[in-house]
């Protein structure tokens, strides 16, 4: 029982040199972050506007551009590309960590629903797309604004674990609303959010237990790749 413990205490550990970056920021680091976010949120707002009224979508270099910003932001305050989790440190296992969660979450919460659904593979062009598209567009960029940028430097203002966690968790719920509200007219749900508010909870784990993006981005991109590759 004891050797069972203590294998479940080093999986769940969180890496050492996460700790010690997240002690290192400060109120300037939390209010850079805030501040980056309320822009997200309303560049998003018009990028919804752009869809409705000129059928004009600009997700993919706005997403490519907030990751310039989000590293711009990291070497202006002289911190290390490691401060945003791009690291070799542990790559390997932070890659497999990624990929069997991301399976596993994937098959239960998307594939399996779709095949009881009687839903069909998208032609393999658009899979090979959405590869790309997911993983790069959506997850990498996601990935280095939340899980990387703000979950981090939300620390300089909010001290605690699990209120810094769960805070960033609904910011990130948050952050679909003004493009999916504008295009397709999406109301608040309590269930999507606390979904969205979980799964950000497991990716956030995921990057500190290595202190690197690579197993949330992978987790990630797997999660939304599957949960479109049937229709």
């Amino acid at each position: 029982m004891i050797y069972v413990d203590n294998k479940l205490s080093q999986f769940i550990k969180t890496d050492d040199s996460y700790k010690d970056i997240l002690s290192r920021y400060t109120r300037t680091d939390g209010m850079l972050a805030i501040a980056l976010y309320i822009s997200l949120l309303l560049v998003y707002y018009l990028m919804g506007l752009l869809v409705v009224h000129k059928q004009i979508y600009l997700g993919i270099p706005v997403n490519l551009l907030s990751i310039a910003v989000c590293i711009a932001l990291v070497l202006i305050r002289g911190q290390k590309p490691d401060s945003i989790g791009f690291t070799l440190k542990n790559i390997g296992k932070s890659i497999l960590a990624g990929a069997v969660s991301g399976i596993v979450f994937t098959f239960f919460m998307n594939i399996l629903p779709n095949i009881l659904a009687g839903n069909k593979l998208i032609p393999a062009g658009q899979a090979l797309y959405n590869i790309f598209y997911y993983f790069i567009v959506i997850s990498l960029s996601e990935e280095v604004i939340f899980r990387g940028y703000i979950q981090t430097r939300i620390y300089g203002l909010i001290k605690r674990d699990i209120p810094a966690v769960i805070t960033v968790g609904f910011l990130f719920y948050l952050m679909h609303l003004p493009f999916q509200i504008t295009v397709n007219g999406m109301q608040i749900s309590l269930i999507n959010m606390g979904i969205i508010v979980a799964l950000h909870c497991v990716m956030n784990f995921l990057y500190r237990r290595y202190n690197s993006l690579a197993a949330p981005a992978v987790f990630h991109g797997i999660l939304d790749w599957g949960g479109n590759l049937l229709i």
